[in-house]
């Protein structure tokens, strides 16, 4: 994977949201995104972040949000 984050690759076809645990375990493993925290490196600001944690299973709805809004936004 390159250098764009979790959500964006999922968007684009390029992830699953079940490989979020590699991609993950990648961070962790300093393989990808060093410059950056886990939630940017997921694509994610503070609020989905923490609610990702608190419930894995609302990811697909933040790929969702993130796939409605207009192209450039954050």
């Amino acid at each position: 994977m390159n250098n764009q984050n979790f959500i964006s690759l999922c968007i684009a076809g390029k992830a699953s949201a079940e490989e979020i645990d590699d991609y993950v375990e990648r961070w962790h493993q300093n393989q990808i995104g060093q410059d950056r925290d886990l939630a940017e490196c997921l694509g994610m600001d503070a609020g989905e972040y923490a609610c990702w944690v608190r419930d894995p299973a609302e990811l697909p709805a933040i790929i969702a949000a993130h796939a409605a809004r207009p192209r450039g936004k954050a």
